[in-house]
């Protein structure tokens, strides 16, 4: 597995609203592609996919984005941007494990934890809150992560003791990599009233049918749940795309009938399919 893993984000807007509104706050952003329906950009160094017209899913705090700074100031700027027209989680302010720390939504409903920290390397870390009936199984889905998918691996498992503010033994702040890449795990055992769903989904961009086979099997042998084009939630309800690294080239044939009615009731992704349905 050679392509990194994107993080895919579907907005009820437009995506190129989106985009617009994300590029006027990250200084380092950079538009790799464009059309109505989707940007592909890269913030602060991660790649991410803009999807526009969702109307089923909404964003909520079950998947959040760690923004790291060693600079108050650049910290307070960002703060002031995103929690603008949006809603304070967490008050900006000294905490036990940050000097400065927030956690806000912006005005399109997506979660940010703003801290300081001087061992974090990368500027950009999607977060996953494991709650509901997710709740005692973070390190299960972190160890099932971290053996799917190849150039992995664990780097904290941070545990609440007996009488710290949650469950004893629950995971209290983790940190793993998955094909080189940072993630950020953690759990809760009140009552919130979201849980994972499609508005943010992860996109694994494979080089062949055999690795879209063995990572789409691979979720449905273990519990996970198929849809359609491509997308399909592990067992714990975290949403993926398995695609193939020609997606982009297939979807130039959109505007063909044909295609498109294999495209929409397809599954897995079976790229001979699609390959023979754009040449009707």
């Amino acid at each position: 597995m050679r392509s990194s893993i994107q993080t895919c984000l579907w907005f009820n807007q437009t995506a190129k609203e989106a985009r617009e509104f994300y590029q006027s706050i990250f200084e380092d952003f950079e538009v790799k592609s464009e059309n109505p329906m989707v940007s592909s950009v890269q913030l602060n160094g991660r790649d991410f996919i803009f999807l526009g017209g969702a109307n089923h899913a909404t964003f909520n705090p079950s998947i959040s984005f760690f923004l790291i700074f060693h600079s108050t100031e650049e910290l307070e700027k960002k703060w002031s941007a995103l929690s603008k027209e949006g809603k304070t989680l967490m008050e900006l302010n000294s905490y036990p494990w940050s000097s400065l720390y927030g956690w806000c939504e912006d005005k399109n409903g997506i979660s940010w934890q703003l801290m300081m920290h001087d061992a974090l390397p990368d500027k950009i870390i999607p977060a996953l809150l494991f709650t509901q009936h997710n709740n005692g199984k973070a390190e299960k889905a972190i160890r099932y992560y971290t053996s799917l998918i190849p150039h992995s691996q664990i780097n904290l498992l941070d545990r609440y003791a007996k009488g710290s503010g949650d469950e004893e033994g629950n995971i209290q702040h983790a940190q793993f990599q998955l094909n080189g890449q940072s993630y950020i795990a953690l759990e809760s055992s009140y009552m919130h009233q979201f849980i994972f769903n499609d508005a943010i989904s992860f996109v694994i961009t494979c080089q062949n049918q055999a690795e879209i086979d063995f990572f789409w099997d691979s979720f449905i042998r273990d519990g996970g749940s198929p849809s359609q084009c491509g997308w399909i939630k592990d067992p714990f309800g975290v949403s993926w795309q398995i695609i193939p690294k020609n997606m982009g080239q297939l979807m130039r044939h959109s505007h063909n009938p044909t295609f498109m009615k294999v495209f929409m009731n397809m599954g897995k992704i079976d790229i001979q399919a699609l390959e023979t349905a754009a040449l009707d």
